[in-house]
């Protein structure tokens, strides 16, 4: 659930005789004014749309997911194109390593495509 930030001018000596007298209480003056608001929002609002705000919050992080990965389909082609390379590299240098390295090669022949990005990402 996104938050938003309440920002209210008050005077400092009464705010300082308020926390000093609430701190005797072992409360706070946001948590105070929070549950005021919290009062304040059932009293007021109706509770049908109560119920239709709830509803949303409740299905926010369904959404935030299905955000991101709509964020992450609708990015250029060229970085997905990227994304999946390294991830099929990635696939291919595990499986080099795995695999015994083949003997049929000569020392002074030149070195695959698949040896050059080992080197690469050994750096």
């Amino acid at each position: 659930m996104r938050e938003t930030e309440l920002k209210i001018l008050f005077p400092t000596e009464r705010l300082d005789a308020l926390r000093f007298f609430i701190g005797k209480k072992e409360l706070t003056v946001e948590q105070e004014l929070k549950d005021y608001l919290d009062k304040t929002y059932e009293r007021i609002v109706p509770a049908n749309v109560r119920e239709y705000v709830e509803n949303r919050l409740d299905q926010t992080p369904t959404q935030e997911e299905a955000s991101e990965q709509e964020a992450q389909e609708s990015q250029p082609e060229p970085q997905r194109e990227r994304q999946s390379r390294q991830s099929r590299r990635q696939r291919e240098q595990t499986a080099a390593e795995a695999a015994p390295a083949p003997e049929s090669q000569t020392e002074d022949a030149a070195p695959t495509e698949e040896e050059n990005q080992g080197m690469s990402m050994s750096i």
